[in-house]
This record gives structure tokens, sequence and C-alpha cells, in this order.
């Protein structure tokens, strides 16, 4: 089963370590703005032009971008596409698939190397990668803790209704 984020909490720690990996990218790169998504487009955190106001509609249009390659990518055969880039007038976005669930997104100008950018983000993706995997294993410990206490809560209750 591959469970969705949207199920997943990310516990404040986590965040912060999320947020210095995505500021650290800004940084090294000389990029604007980068975003960490899951695969639905909600943003999981964000790092850098802060006049930004629009990220809720950004992420929503960049997940559905990916999905919309990863469909292109089935026709050619291929499994998927990991990476996308797409060039503007004035800005870039690079955009990275994270363990087929999350996905990084950095915003950069014509004055960012896009070959810098390939090597930072896949150093964040790396990183990236780490912390989600700890936040997954602990969600699925809560989940087990809270499965066998609801079962075990709803058995309880069963039994009252139905005691003679």
């Amino acid at each position: 089963m591959d469970p969705q984020l949207t199920s997943v909490i990310v516990p404040p720690e986590e965040i912060a370590q999320i947020e210095d990996t995505l500021s650290r990218l800004v940084e090294d790169t000389g990029g604007n703005y980068a975003l960490l998504l899951d695969k639905s487009g909600q943003v999981i955190a964000s790092q850098g032009d802060g006049n930004r106001q629009d990220i809720t509609a950004l992420g929503a249009l960049i997940a559905g971008t990916f999905a919309s390659s990863r469909e292109v990518a089935k026709l050619l055969r291929e499994k998927d596409f990991r990476m996308l880039f797409q060039q503007g007038v004035r800005e870039n976005i690079f955009i990275a698939l994270i363990e087929e669930q999350w996905i990084l997104t950095i915003i950069f100008n014509k004055g960012t190397h896009i070959g810098l950018v390939k090597v930072l983000t896949k150093k964040a993706t790396e990183e990236l990668t780490s912390i989600l995997q700890r936040v997954r294993q602990q969600n699925r410990a809560r989940d087990e803790v809270l499965g066998s206490n609801f079962r075990t809560s709803m058995e309880d209750t069963i039994d009252l209704l139905f005691r003679d």
C-alpha cells in the first residue's frame, strides 16, 4: 500500500529540517523560491521570496504538470520522468520527484546555471528523502497504535451495546 502524505503528520522538528534544506537550496543556487509538495500539490514547506502569495495555486499546478508528464512518459514507454525543467523569459522552474510521493520545486532566474541547480537539487533530494522516510516511519508507528486502540475501543463499545 502506498500511503498518501495527506494523512501524514509532519512534526515541527522535521518541518524545520525541511525548511533548512529548502533555504540552503535557495541560497546555494541563488534561486528565488523552493517548495516541497506532496503529489496532490499540497505545500508541505516553502522557502525564499516572501512576497509569493500564490503558493497554494502554484503547488496544485506543479502537481498537475507532474501528473501530466507521467502520462506522457507512459506513452513513451518510460516509467516516469523524475525531473522536469520549464524555462521562462524571467524565471525557470526545476522540479524533482522524491520517492514517488513528494515533489521538490525550485524557481530561479536566468542568472542561475541549470547545471548548478541540478547538482544541488540532487543533494537536497537526498536530504529530504532521509527526513521524509523518518516522518513516514513515525506515522506508521502512530497509525498502528491508533489502529489497535480504535479496534479495542470499538470492540468494547460493541460489547456494551449487545451485552445480555
